[in-house]
């Protein structure tokens, strides 16, 4: 079969994709505040009960009083949570876990049936509307149901606009842009510890966060659908139409691209294919591998990123200062992502990666813990190198599945990242040297797990069954 129209125009990079990837990037800035949003919305705030001679914190208590001297207005101040509810502002974001994960697996599905554009700005739609109505939610059973529907949103917007950024990517220039697409992610971590330093009221703060993401709704009207998405599921007018456009932008010929496209069309048609859906992954052998081996791993890489990020977190200080810092320590690992990505295949990264921040982690338990800043440090790389797994196992995952199925696959995936994330803070409960073990030990495992895996480097993403089937073990050369 040849290869389409629109894979060989992405093979260069583009004005439009310049303008596309920027639009795109943008969108990850609002997107991501509300995943981290409740450092401070719910910061740690001490509260004295009147009346009460001495003490800090003290339960029961029917009148506290609150020290706002950091923060003016909390989830915990607007809702009085102390005592026997204050474990609602932690269950609130495990809600949220909870709708990103729904969110991954049903827009997954949606944006396979329906588009990748069309789901991602309804996802985003849902963002900013759940965000907005938070602010005006009276109990904290309220706020917790519209939490776990902000997170819906959420989920839905991750998995739709990677994959709609992949499928316009060419083979030559897609680990580069796909890995630096986590440095919006970085700089919105970032940014959110500027927002609250300046907005220290929980629904200013809300509010802030949640207006701008309905500008990223505008990008059904700024770009267009994947054509890859739309020739394989046999939209050839809509396809033909898009990248005439795509091609008038870059100045070239409309007429040469529809001459083209209807000369692929002509001879697609004479061709078979297998085409199938998610269910019927388990029909066949590879696939079955291909799917529990990432879906392990991609459990491993949420469960330890997450993990290692709340031990971090533990550290004494400033919190806009620890959330900055740990935003920041962050960036490295992503560029030297993008770079390494270029040299190294696919499988031989991720198995690298993960194998090192599993080893890692060994070394932080076996480190003495009067060395705490060592400790401290070595956890740090061990946390950019689960990062640097991330950002490796998302494209991965991409490029192993055919289209029909991609974003079903990758919402499915997503699903199981998150189980490790709502998995990591039990596993911290328990003492320091059993919590590190775990991870390590799950981080070695899925550096072995990722040995079934064929090689996808340098090829062009398989459209049916058959090009997945003839995945290469080893980087082809051409």
């Amino acid at each position: 079969m040849s290869t389409p129209p629109n894979e060989k125009y992405f093979e260069k990079v583009t004005c439009y994709h310049y303008y596309f990837i920027t639009l795109l990037y943008l969108t990850k800035l609002p997107v991501f505040w509300h995943v981290l949003s409740l450092l401070f919305l719910a910061p740690p705030m001490e509260y004295t009960c009147k009346g009460a001679t001495n003490g800090v914190d003290q339960c029961p208590c029917d009148e506290p009083v609150w020290n706002t001297s950091v923060f003016t207005k909390t989830m915990q101040t607007k809702f009085n949570l102390i005592c026997e509810n204050k474990w609602l502002f932690s269950f609130s974001q495990s809600m949220l876990f909870v709708g990103t994960l729904l969110g991954a697996l049903s827009f997954g599905f949606l944006s396979d049936k329906y588009g990748r554009l069309l789901s991602f700005t309804i996802s985003c739609l849902i963002v900013s509307l759940a965000g907005t109505l938070l602010v005006f939610m009276p109990t904290a059973p309220t706020f917790i149901l519209v939490r776990c529907i902000e997170g819906w949103g959420v989920g839905g917007s991750i998995v739709t606009a990677y994959v709609l950024l992949v499928e316009y990517c060419g083979k030559g220039y897609r680990e580069m842009v796909t890995a630096l697409y986590h440095i919006p992610i970085n700089i919105s971590h970032l940014s959110l510890a500027g927002i609250s330093y300046f907005l220290r009221n929980c629904d200013h703060f809300m509010l802030a966060i949640s207006i701008p993401t309905i500008l990223c709704v505008f990008l059904y009207c700024l770009t267009y659908e994947s054509p890859k998405w739309l020739i394989d599921n046999e939209k050839y007018a809509r396809a033909t139409f898009v990248m005439q456009k795509i091609a008038k932008f870059n100045g070239d010929s409309p007429e040469e691209m529809k001459a083209e496209m209807e000369a692929y069309y002509a001879e697609n048609n004479r061709t078979k294919h297998t085409k199938i859906s998610f269910w019927e992954i388990f029909k066949y052998r590879k696939l079955t591998v291909y799917l529990l081996c990432m879906s392990l791993i991609y459990f491993t890489c949420g469960m330890g990123y997450y993990g290692v990020s709340q031990f971090i977190g533990k550290m004494s200080g400033d919190i806009h200062k620890n959330v900055a810092i740990s935003g920041a320590v962050l960036i490295p690992g992503t560029i030297a992502s993008a770079f390494l990505l270029k040299r190294l295949g696919r499988r031989t990264f991720l198995m690298t990666t993960t194998f090192l921040s599993g080893v890692g982690m060994i070394v932080v338990i076996c480190i003495p813990k009067h060395l705490a800043s060592v400790r401290v440090a070595m956890a740090c790389v061990c946390n950019c190198f689960f990062f640097m797994s991330f950002i490796i196992v998302f494209l991965y995952g991409v490029e192993l599945f055919p289209t029909s199925i991609r974003n079903s696959v990758l919402g499915f995936l997503s699903v199981l990242s998150r189980v490790g994330q709502i998995v990591a803070p039990p596993i911290n409960a328990l003492p320091e040297t059993v919590s590190g073990a775990i991870f390590g030990a799950m981080a070695i495992i899925g550096s072995l797990l990722c040995y079934p895996l064929p090689e996808t480097k340098n090829m062009e993403l398989p459209t049916c069954l058959e090009d997945t089937n003839n995945l290469p073990r080893g980087i082809p050369t051409g």
